[in-house]
């Protein structure tokens, strides 16, 4: 028996980078993982890879920056899955313009939408049912860049991660007297494909030194298997060095 037998857990942003990873480590211990990105293709690798772990796994492309897109993966997992025992609000992008006089409003209402909207409606999706069953955790993938926000960062990337704080803080004021939990999970600097959108960019020994996406599965691997009765609200994680 996994640590997370047949849990069902939503993963967005599962197609690559920390998504592919906590989907891959929550199907090991067991979970039954819903897949949601927008290329099918790339969800279907993972979902192959879940699988071989031993877990279930079911691809929902979706666009997250799209409400009716989220609520029709919602749909289909409980479908198949049967009530949502956690979400990981994973999904996130970034964008090459950092300063307020580069980044465009069409480029904020992009980071807004995907990074933080798409977390909020989520939420708010299956908060209700998580609170009638009187158990549930909603894991947020939020950044240091929303407890220290820079122009390195991006003005619009740190405001939506500031954002999520928000999110988890008030999904954990409304959830924990009904059971539900809420964590916001901040690391720094990962190796992940969004490293690349950074206007320097870094060599493979540097992104070595960085926090790999096994780090980041195997926390929220960690923080779902805990018992209901035990809230992690805030993770946050720094390479060792940098």
């Amino acid at each position: 028996m996994g640590k997370l037998q047949d849990k069902t857990i939503i993963v967005t942003g599962a197609s690559s980078g920390f998504g592919e990873a906590i989907a891959i480590a929550c199907a090991a211990e067991g979970a039954r993982v819903s897949l949601v990105a927008r290329r099918a293709e790339l969800l279907e690798k993972v979902a192959a890879a879940a699988r071989a772990k031993g877990g279930e796994a079911l691809v929902c492309p979706a666009d997250v920056s799209d409400d009716a897109q989220i609520h029709a993966a919602i749909e289909r997992t409980r479908a198949a899955f049967g009530p949502i025992d956690v979400l990981v609000n994973n999904a996130g992008t970034n964008i090459p313009q950092r300063s307020i006089t580069d980044t465009s409003a069409a480029h904020w209402r992009e980071l807004m939408d995907i990074n933080l909207t798409s977390a909020y409606v989520f939420t708010r999706a299956v908060l209700p049912e998580m609170k009638a069953r009187g158990d549930g955790l909603i894991v947020n993938l939020a950044s240091r860049a929303g407890m220290f926000p820079s122009i390195g960062a991006g003005v619009a990337y740190s405001a939506s991660k500031i954002g999520m704080e928000a999110l988890n803080a008030v999904t954990n004021e409304e959830g924990n007297a009904r059971g539900v939990r809420a964590c916001l999970f901040n690391p720094g600097a990962g190796n992940t494909p969004i490293i690349d959108r950074r206007p320097v960019k870094f060599s493979q020994e540097q992104k070595m030194k960085m926090i790999q996406p096994e780090d980041i599965a195997a926390t929220v691997v960690f923080i779902a298997g805990l018992p209901p009765r035990v809230n992690i609200d805030l993770v946050s994680m720094l390479p060792t060095q940098s």
